[in-house]
């Protein structure tokens, strides 16, 4: 029916032109490299979906099942790898020996020089000692990474932590945030259980920051889930912005140096008193709040030699720079107020007890209740500026405590005796 195909005898492939054989053999070569690289990418895709399989394990077991560890991979514009670090103590969160902490480095375990990529802390309050009103935590720093300008008077060392919201939540920094879980009822003694997610890389972004949020939020309501902790923290803002570190006029002050704008308020002699300042942010229900005050020193650099006149050892030229005056309030309220400690001159630490006050190694405290929980407002004071300052310094801190528990409705403020 078909006449028989008549074979090739094994001769050469027709010539079908010059022009129509380049075709084909780039159409050859073509589909063996689109066949190559679909099996590299296939392969590679493949890899990365293993990498990522074994980083959510590692992050489940480093952090104890706290946070999402997808989550955890997306930030930094993402990861395939992360691992815990096997130089931290433990290299696993603790439930049962809080505070504790994770800490994941980018790439693979054993492997060297792997970046620090994020620290996951976890504390239940109350907890002695959470913080301590120390005069040497200095705010301007003239050796402080990142500091440009010739006048450290200009900026603080450190952004002051910006609250979320209302600061019912709690608060963050540039490259960290803080959330609080309180519990709806006590549960065995703790009241509350607080995460921080903090990056460990380069410079995060406003969305690595709502992130991060995301992250210290999952932690905290299941540390305080699997503890017994009945908790629903307020919703997380939608802009975290990075707190600033640029001190302005003080009496333009705002946020937590408000107070201080109105004491200067009408005071015609202002020539001794810091002139600039910068505050946290204004928050009703913020369980922490700070106000840094700073002399300039072109200020200082004018009342010099009146100081040296009156006996007063102001210090030497290189002083103005390298060693500022300022003055650092700090205001703690319930679980953060209970066993705030203040650090004397001596060493050690010393528990500021309920209604109490007093004045220690260029500290002032105060304390209060505020809604039936505790307050502590305290003060700390750059070495010689409190003798520069004298009796005003008692004035200052006066004005500061007592509008500060007025403003939060506290009762039973007790002050510290004059000098």
């Amino acid at each position: 029916m078909f006449a028989p195909l008549e074979p090739s005898g094994g001769g050469p492939l027709p010539d079908r032109g010059r022009r129509r054989n380049a075709v084909n053999a780039l159409l050859c070569t073509a589909g063996v490299a689109g066949v190559l690289l679909g099996g590299w990418a296939l392969y590679d895709s493949h890899r990365s979906a293993q990498h990522r399989a074994e980083s959510r394990t590692e992050i489940r077991q480093a952090c104890a099942d706290l946070v999402d560890p997808d989550a955890v991979l997306r930030l930094d514009g993402g990861r395939d790898r992360v691992s815990a670090d096997e130089d931290a103590y433990g290299h696993r969160l603790d439930l049962y020996d809080l505070p504790d902490l994770c800490e994941l480095r980018s790439g693979r375990a054993g492997e060297r020089d792997r970046p620090p990529y994020l620290t996951l802390k976890v504390h239940s309050l109350p907890q002695p000692g959470l913080h301590v009103l120390d005069p040497d935590d200095e705010p301007v720093d003239p050796w402080a990474p990142g500091q440009t300008t010739e006048d450290v008077t200009d900026r603080i060392a450190a952004p002051l932590p910006a609250p979320l919201g209302d600061g019912r939540a709690g608060s963050h920094t540039a490259r960290s945030v803080t959330v609080e879980a309180v519990c709806r009822a006590d549960a065995a003694g703790v009241t509350s259980f607080r995460a921080t997610a903090a990056a460990r890389y380069g410079e995060p972004t406003a969305g690595d920051r709502r992130a991060l949020a995301a992250i210290a939020r999952t932690a905290a309501v299941r540390a305080a889930q699997r503890k017994g902790c009945e908790t629903t923290p307020p919703e997380l803002p939608a802009d975290l912005p990075a707190p600033g570190r640029d001190l302005g006029p003080a009496d333009r002050a705002t946020g937590g140096c408000a107070w201080y704008a109105a004491h200067l308020h009408g005071r015609p002699d202002r020539r001794r008193l810091p002139d600039r300042a910068l505050g946290t942010p204004p928050a009703e229900r913020a369980a922490q709040e700070s106000c840094v005050l700073v002399l300039d020193t072109d200020t200082r650099r004018g009342i010099q030699a009146e100081l040296l006149a009156e006996g007063v050892r102001a210090g030497g030229p290189s002083d103005l720079l390298t060693n500022p005056w300022w003055l650092q309030t700090r205001a703690y309220f319930a679980d953060d107020a209970d066993g705030t400690k203040v650090k004397p001159f001596t060493g050690g630490l010393h528990d500021i007890a309920a209604g109490r006050a007093g004045r220690e190694n260029r500290v002032l405290y105060a304390s209060a209740t505020c809604g039936g929980r505790p307050a502590v407002f305290g003060m700390t004071t750059a070495y010689r500026y409190d003798r520069v300052l004298g009796p005003r310094l008692d004035e200052v801190f006066t004005a500061y405590a007592t509008a500060t528990a007025a403003r939060r409705g506290c009762t039973g403020l007790v002050l510290p005796a004059p000098e």
